[in-house]
């Protein structure tokens, strides 16, 4: 797999910003989101990669609380 192909898969699934993922390859934003566009066959999809990241981090939050609500619930 080439470099482009696994920084798309990054930008895909890993939960980062494309500005996290740029910076960390040395790489302008504006090129992954064309890299994006050319991949995807019209506009990057932004609003998906940005939906699926707050997904996780709310994931990670419920998990959170839930582990703390039952601890509270034992101490009663």
């Amino acid at each position: 797999m080439d470099l482009r192909n696994q920084i798309l898969d990054r930008v895909k699934t890993s939960g980062k910003s494309i500005a996290e993922i740029s910076n960390e390859h040395g790489i302008g934003k504006t090129t992954i989101y064309e890299w994006l566009r050319e991949s995807t066959g019209g506009t990057p999809q932004r609003d998906l990669i940005k939906l699926e990241k707050e997904n996780k981090e709310l994931k990670q939050i419920i998990g959170e609380l839930t582990v703390e609500l039952g601890i509270a619930q034992k101490k009663w």
